[in-house]
Formats: C-alpha cells, sequence, structure tokens
C-alpha cells in the first residue's frame, strides 16, 4: 500500500511540475542500514541505494563534494590538491588507479579499493560508490521524471520510480566543482569505476533534465556521491 500511495504522489508532483502542486512528494524508504536510510527498487542485481547523497540529510539536498578517489570532501578541486595525483594541469601523474604508463605509475586497479571510497569511509558496514554497471542497471530499471520546484522547495530535481515494484528514489541536481566554482544546473554522480583510455578520468552519471547518462570525467572534479549497499 504504501508504495502504491507513493507511486500516485509522484504522479501528481510530475504533472504540475511547479510550486502550484499541493500534494508534496517524498521519495521511498525501505530501511537502514548502519544508521543511513536506503530504498529497494528490486533490481535485477539486489542492489540496495540510499536515499540521500553523501554529506546530506534527506534527499533534495545537495551534500559534500567530492573527488574521485578521495575520502574528505573540499571546497576546492584542482590537479595540484589532488591526492592521488602530483603535478599541474599538463604534467599531472596520478599515483593509484592506472592503465596508462604515459597517465602516471601503472598499478591496473580499476575499481576503487575501500580505502579509497568514500561511501565506506563515511557510513562503514558495506556502503560502498556504485560502480559504473550499477549506475547503468538503475538508468534501465527506472521511469525517469525532472520535477521543477520539488515540493515547493525552488529546487530542480530528478525521480526515478521503479518499473518493477513502484518505490521511487530522488537525485538532486548538486552540479560539480571545478576548481573552487560551483557548475549549478546538473547533477554529477561519481562511479567507482575507472575511465581506462586515460587514466587521469574516471566515470560518473551525469543527471540531466532529459536523461540520465555515464560519462568520463577528470578525477580532480567534484562531484556528488550516491551510495549503494
Amino acid at each position: 500500500m504504501k508504495n502504491l500511495v507513493n507511486a500516485l504522489v509522484a504522479g501528481l508532483v510530475i504533472a504540475s511540475g511547479s510550486s502550484s502542486c499541493s500534494v508534496p512528494f517524498s521519495p521511498t524508504v525501505s530501511g537502514e542500514s548502519n544508521g543511513h536510510e536506503f530504498v529497494d527498487l528490486e533490481l535485477p542485481s539486489g542492489r540496495i541505494w540510499a536515499t540521500y547523497n553523501l554529506g546530506a540529510a534527506k534527499p533534495e539536498e545537495n551534500g559534500a563534494h567530492y573527488a574521485w578517489g578521495e575520502t574528505s570532501p573540499k571546497s576546492s578541486f584542482d590537479w595540484e590538491n589532488y591526492q592521488l595525483g602530483n603535478g599541474s594541469d599538463s604534467k599531472t601523474k596520478v599515483t593509484k588507479y592506472c592503465v596508462n604508463d604515459r597517465k602516471g605509475e601503472v598499478d591496473n586497479k580499476k575499481v576503487l579499493e575501500p580505502t579509497d571510497d568514500a561511501a565506506t569511509a563515511a557510513w562503514g558496514g558495506d556502503w560502498r560508490i556504485p560502480t559504473l554497471a550499477d549506475w547503468n542497471e538503475l538508468e534501465d530499471a527506472c521511469e525517469w521524471h525532472c520535477v521543477r520546484n520539488y515540493n515547493g522547495t525552488g529546487l530542480d530535481v530528478k525521480i526515478g520510480t521503479s518499473k518493477k515494484n513502484g518505490n521511487s528514489i530522488l537525485f538532486p541536481f548538486a552540479g560539480y566543482y571545478t576548481g573552487g566554482k560551483l557548475i549549478e544546473g546538473e547533477g554529477f554522480y561519481w562511479t567507482s569505476t575507472l575511465y581506462e583510455e586515460n587514466s587521469l578520468q574516471a566515470y560518473s552519471a551525469r543527471v540531466l533534465t532529459g536523461n540520465i547518462n555515464t560519462n568520463n570525467n577528470f578525477r580532480k572534479l567534484g562531484n556528488s556521491i550516491r551510495a549503494v549497499r
């Protein structure tokens, strides 16, 4: 019954898409692990997704931003202060997670280890950053809608509704950092998967008004993180 109510309310909010909607929407909460809420979208893998970003307290909050492979948030994101690299923009070499000898010290590591996983470091247990495959599965398993002025907050968000059980998940357009500048208007979420064509980059999920897609971004950039278990 709870899932049905959530699905009906989601439909009302999405249909209105403005501050005129009178019925507030809340994404589904299926349970809690290590003190953090999750939603079960009945994914083929059995993966469970957190309901809010790392550094946030509720789904619509942006939370913190992280460079790829760093476990602490910061306010400025450059190669000069990237913990798994050394050098400047034109001469940067990475010191871990490298498959190209021209890009750094080759170790052939392609997925973040727990020691470099911000979700594991912050939340413990079996929480971790999603892989590229996890994000692709989520994208395919849900119907996606952009909601303007979410619940009258002035925020734009993306809501996914499971095709299997009607449960829902929300992603705020939290933007990303380059240097000390926050670029707003979309959501950028790290995966834990290295981009093998260029070890200076890793895959991220780009949450847009129209769709969600995965692409490669420089590891130094400050993206959001949504944990899975």
